[in-house]
């Protein structure tokens, strides 16, 4: 800006002293003539053509404008030297023409100069202004070429599908358009040296030689045309390659006749990619035009192979997102704002059951959504666009009628080929977790089996009955109902029967109750009945008198008719209690009663009831603890030979010594064990100490004879019960002969496989199986014939009333009998009077077991009648 601010008053200041120059010339002359002609009296020949050629000269000098001034000045010092002498400005004809004379010429020849300069003026700017165009006009010209040159090989290479191809076009197109006549195109290799591409293009004849010899041979940096251009990383002009010391080509290009070389190089990234050369036979000084010309060429090449490297990288970016997408599991899918399905990978288009893309691409993924999720997906459309993320769980139809639950994660996604955005969504099948967490609070509230209301489910059962109740003033009642003996059908049958009868009896006591109530299965065989809005009490007794003939009818299970009966509590709302689970507390005490008086029967509860409850529960309460503190411990009994009189065994009965109650018999906390699981660690007490017991008497020298253990049906049942016996027997020693396990029928055929199974790996450690209180249970003789069994017991009660009974005494004599067939051994159990264990001695019974050889006795007194020798008398 300084400059041309400096230019300016330059160009001022030059204009401004030409304007002047001509003034003062005609005043300065003016002042001399003056002087010379008045003040010296100077003779000089004809002033006014003085003036007027000062004037002509100021006009062509200094232009039209200071010519006219100057011009005024001189007529008016013309107006003054002709002047009448004394009189100034008064004139005599004839100087009075002169001076108009004068007057007229002066400006007339300004005028005349003035326009011949400016026309001279103009011509030489015209000319000037001519030749600036025409210089232009070429600039402009080759900008052309060079700019349409450019716009030919971009679009030729961004068609062109690889770097070879996009090559030739660019050696092709420079050649034609620049005048050389073979170019061809050099590469990098991974070993660090320049290899010649098999690209090149030629416009002369005579060039084979010289591009078979290019094609064999490579530069490494620095060396040759290419490998300078590599190094330098700029455009090489050599002028005659002919002579080139570094040009190792020179020979073949001598012979070739080329002689100007030009290497460029191809740029990406700042580093070379590719280095170009071209060669033509003329000599040529180097062309900066040019060089710039081939160098944008070499640009675009180097933008080129930068995009096909872009858009190599992402097609493979695409192809492995689309494999990762295909591969995925879950549902990948596009949607529009409008919510059409634009894109789905092959895991979406099976969940919706599609067989190929074109079924549901384009279309609204409304028509997949059941109808009560449409409207979330579109308000969860515009939650994911305006929080950038958004989650939906919803449920579709699939193109095939499936039904299936979907949850959706999704992002926003801006598509080239969409003006709106659209959401990403990853989708997975979510049903089956669905059905799981319908099944859970299905299980949360129903009971899995009959699929009854469970004891939470009953709980607001009894909450909804008792606030409607209050509404009304009415009653509500809580009645508790056990199966009676259906322990027995469990552990004789099997579990699956047994689930089958309790099936049957949810059945049953939903179609006994009325519309309003509610049945509910507690646990085992333990079931609860809601009778809602009873206006009298005697609504309850109805009831359960009609449970009670339910009944009465026969049960049809696995082939087999059975029969069972039930046990019922009742209790009311609100006179026995307010609480719910109180009501259940009190049902329960009153269903015991049931069962005390007989079972088949209901009670209402009464208040003693409940300390009777409480009782068991503290008796329960205790037992889980009995073992750990030293309560429980072990009686024997001796088992004999009827022949012989010879105690050949001993069985092991467990006691229990509370604290505070004192002895507790076997019959009261027996069950309580089963029922609450304790019996499975005081089961292996029993037979580890029994087995300790048995190998102490043997180490002590008393005769040697078997331990027999009751086994409960956990007991039996565990998967390492042989093991865990195998355990027993190596810790204490015992031979496995001396040990004798007692089942009852129902376990044994409790899963009569699996027992089989079970039996058969204790008789091959060659310990002794009894079946205890035979004729009580099923009673098979199949049974007995498939099972590993060594030993029957005739229950004490076939036996308390021989001789007197005689349907007993018939009983006994068969077992025996039919046991002798099997291959069995028999032992009759309860004979306490001399004619019993006649009756035993008469029908061949192998052993005895009772009174009226001992009563259960400890260790120690066990061992004072080994001393005594004590045995049955040989004629009893």
């Amino acid at each position: 800006m300084n400059k041309t601010i400096n230019g300016n008053l330059h160009l001022i200041k030059s204009n401004l002293s030409r304007a002047i120059i001509g003034p003062a010339l005609v005043l300065a002359c003016v002042v001399v003539i003056d002087i010379f002609l008045r003040a010296w009296s100077f003779k000089i020949p004809n002033p006014p053509a003085i003036l007027i050629l000062i004037v002509v000269f100021s006009a062509f000098y200094s232009g039209l404008r200071s010519g006219l001034v100057s011009a005024v000045m001189a007529w008016f010092y013309f107006a003054y030297f002709f002047s009448t002498p004394g009189a100034i400005f008064h004139y005599s004809n004839e100087n009075l023409w002169r001076v108009v004379l004068w007057g007229i010429t002066t400006p007339t020849m300004v005028f005349m100069i003035g326009f011949l300069r400016r026309r001279a003026e103009h011509s030489s700017a015209l000319a000037e202004l001519n030749s600036v165009l025409k210089t232009q006009m070429a600039d402009s010209r080759r900008a052309e070429e060079r700019i349409q040159l450019l716009q030919t090989i971009t679009l030729a290479i961004s068609e062109t599908e690889d770097l070879a191809s996009a090559m030739g076009v660019v050696l092709r197109k420079v050649c034609e358009s620049t005048g050389w006549i073979f170019g061809q195109a050099w590469l990098p290799s991974d070993n660090g040296r320049l290899e010649c591409m098999p690209v090149w293009y030629t416009a002369a004849t005579g060039l084979d030689h010289f591009r078979r010899v290019s094609m064999e041979m490579t530069f490494s940096i620095g060396i040759g045309l290419p490998g300078k251009v590599w190094s330098s990383k700029k455009p090489v002009w050599m002028a005659n390659v002919a002579d080139e010391g570094n040009f190792p080509r020179s020979a073949v290009a001598k012979k070739a006749g080329l002689h100007t070389g030009l290497g460029i190089p191809v740029m990406a990234e700042d580093k070379v990619v590719a280095v170009i050369e071209f060669f033509m036979r003329e000599p040529r000084q180097e062309d900066e035009r040019l060089i710039s010309v081939v160098s944008g060429v070499a640009m675009q090449l180097g933008a080129l192979i930068l995009r096909k490297r872009a858009e190599t990288a992402m097609r493979a970016s695409e192809n492995q997102l689309r494999a990762i997408v295909n591969a995925e599991p879950e549902c990948v899918k596009v949607v529009s704002m409008d919510g059409v399905l634009l894109q789905m990978n092959p895991a979406g288009l099976a969940m919706i059951e599609a067989s190929n893309a074109e079924q549901v691409i384009g279309k609204p993924i409304w028509q997949l959504l059941l109808p009560e999720y449409r409207e979330p997906f579109r308000s969860f459309i515009g939650e994911v666009l305006r929080n950038q993320k958004g989650k939906l769980e919803f449920e579709i139809i699939g193109l095939k009628g499936a039904h299936r639950w979907m949850e959706t994660h999704a992002v926003p996604l801006f598509l080239e080929s969409e003006q709106s955005p659209c959401i990403l969504s990853v989708t997975r099948d979510i049903t089956e977790r669905k059905i799981s967490e319908r099944r859970l609070n299905f299980l949360a509230h129903y009971d899995s089996l009959t699929s009854l209301p469970n004891r939470v489910q009953l709980i607001e059962s009894i909450e909804q009955a008792k606030a409607e109740a209050d509404r009304r003033e009415r009653l509500v009642g809580v009645v508790f109902l056990d199966l009676d003996r259906f322990k027995y059908v469990n552990d004789s049958l099997g579990h699956e029967e047994g689930d089958a009868m309790l099936k049957e009896v949810a059945v049953r006591l939903s179609g006994a109750v009325r519309r309003g109530d509610t049945v509910a299965r507690l646990s085992g065989d333990e079931f609860a009945l809601v009778l809602a809005d009873m206006g009298h009490v005697d609504d309850a007794t109805h009831v359960a008198q009609k449970i009670l003939d339910i009944f009465k009818q026969s049960f049809h299970i696995a082939g087999r008719e059975l029969f069972i009966t039930a046990s019922m509590g009742i209790t009311l709302y609100p006179f026995d209690d307010r609480d719910a689970q109180g009501l259940l507390r009190n049902a329960d005490a009153a269903m015991y009663r049931a069962k005390e008086s007989g079972k088949n029967s209901y009670q209402f509860y009464a208040a003693e009831m409940t300390a009777k409850a409480s009782e068991r529960l503290a008796l329960e309460n205790d037992l889980r603890f009995a073992l750990d503190r030293r309560e429980l411990f072990l009686n024997y009994q001796p088992i004999a030979d009827c022949r012989t009189g010879r105690v050949i065994g001993m069985e092991a009965l467990l006691r229990w010594q509370h604290p505070e109650r004192g002895l507790i018999s076997p019959v009261q906390f027996i069950p309580l064990a089963e029922e609450t699981g304790v019996i499975v660690p005081i089961g292996e007490w029993v037979l580890q100490t029994a087995c300790e017991q048995c190998q102490a008497w043997h180490s002590s020298g008393y005769p040697p004879l078997y331990i027999a253990v009751n086994l409960s049906a956990r007991q039996f049942h565990q998967k390492n019960l042989a093991a865990s016996i195998y355990k027993v027997l190596q810790t204490t020693g015992l031979n496995p002969i001396y040990l004798n396990l007692e089942l009852t029928e129902g376990l044994v055929m409790q899963q009569a496989d699996a027992s089989s199974a079970t039996l058969r790996e204790l008789k091959a450690m060659n310990v002794t199986i009894s079946i205890d209180d035979f004729g009580t249970g099923y009673s098979s003789l199949s049974y007995l014939k498939r099972f590993p069994i060594d030993i029957l017991k005739i229950d004490q009660s076939f036996v308390r009333d021989i001789p007197g009974d005689a349907d007993d005494a018939a009983i006994a004599g068969t077992i025996i009998t039919m046991a002798h067939s099997l291959g069995l051994k028999v032992v009759a159990e309860g004979v306490e009077t001399v004619e019993q264990l006649h009756f035993m001695r008469t029908h061949d019974c192998d052993g005895m077991q009772g009174y009226y050889l001992s009563k259960p006795m400890s260790s120690e007194q066990c061992e004072q009648f080994f001393k005594d020798d004590k045995r049955l008398a040989s004629s009893g």
